[in-house]
């Protein structure tokens, strides 16, 4: 070929079996995860904005569970796994997708107001919450509801039937969720463990939760997480409560301070709570 004369179609297809091929390099460890989720977030963006009808979303997922259990000497334990129904899964105006809207989570309080199960809005939230756990462990067994309490439009509860427990969370337009969780535990009578907590939801819809067991001398338990201080509901050995927030650690507590019957007072930071 002279200088400055072009290869034709042969002659470049000549030159180019003659470059070496650069080896093949994969991502990192993780990468492609992290390139997945990426790739799903947009969709769900897209699809969100999107002018066509939107489709019924599928229920979201729990995101990252701890099960982790304390003392006041700062012990830490592991649970077992749970089972989690979600239901009428709702896209709030901000974006956010769960079970419970922006809207629900926004009317949060601090203090829960006890609830009777037997009458009123505990009623209610009773039923709408023994409606879906038909399919539940202990169906058929006698049932006793612990912990009912309501932080605004939220009603929450346990269901104890047949040795099984399920935390309920049922909001004032009957959208919510229930999860098999493990009985209360037995523990030293100045003890408080964390075992189950987790959050649901995205976005503006996302919020957090938590239980665990209480010795007999725990009297209250305020507790710190995704920048709230809230009181905890604290009855039949057992500690329940939940919190809104959107943060990478769901279900996470900062700090607990434990009342105890004799007046006195202990704060434990997050570190000794969730260290192992």
């Amino acid at each position: 070929m002279n200088a400055g004369q072009r290869p034709d179609q042969a002659e470049r297809a000549e030159l180019l079996g003659q470059v070496p091929v650069p080896a093949e390099r994969d991502l990192p460890p993780g990468r492609h995860a992290l390139h997945r989720e990426r790739l799903m977030r947009r969709i769900d963006l897209d699809t969100s904005t999107s002018t066509a009808p939107t489709p019924v979303p599928a229920p979201a997922g729990p995101r990252l569970r701890r099960r982790l259990a304390v003392t006041l000497a700062g012990a830490v334990a592991v649970g077992t796994a749970a089972a989690v129904a979600l239901v009428a899964t709702q896209l709030s105006p901000g974006g956010g997708r769960g079970p419970l809207s922006s809207a629900e989570l926004a009317s949060w309080t601090e203090a829960p107001t006890p609830l009777t199960p037997s009458t009123g809005p505990g009623a209610s939230a009773e039923k709408w919450c023994l409606d879906r756990m038909t399919d539940a462990p202990g169906a058929g067994s006698p049932t006793t509801v612990t912990n009912a309490d309501l932080r605004g439009k939220v009603a929450s509860m346990v269901v104890n039937r047949g040795g099984n427990a399920m935390l309920c969370y049922v909001a004032s337009n009957t959208s919510g969720f229930w999860e098999l969780i493990d009985p209360p535990k037995t523990v030293a009578p100045d003890a408080v463990t964390y075992d189950t907590g987790g959050s649901h939801g995205d976005g503006d819809a996302m919020f957090n939760y938590a239980q665990g067991s209480v010795g007999a001398d725990v009297k209250a338990i305020t507790m710190q997480g995704a920048g709230h201080t809230f009181q905890v509901t604290v009855a039949n050995g057992r500690w329940t409560a939940w919190w809104p927030g959107n943060t990478p650690y769901g279900g996470r507590i900062d700090t607990a301070t434990i009342t105890l019957a004799n007046g006195t007072t202990r704060t434990v930071n997050g570190s000794s709570l969730y260290n192992k």
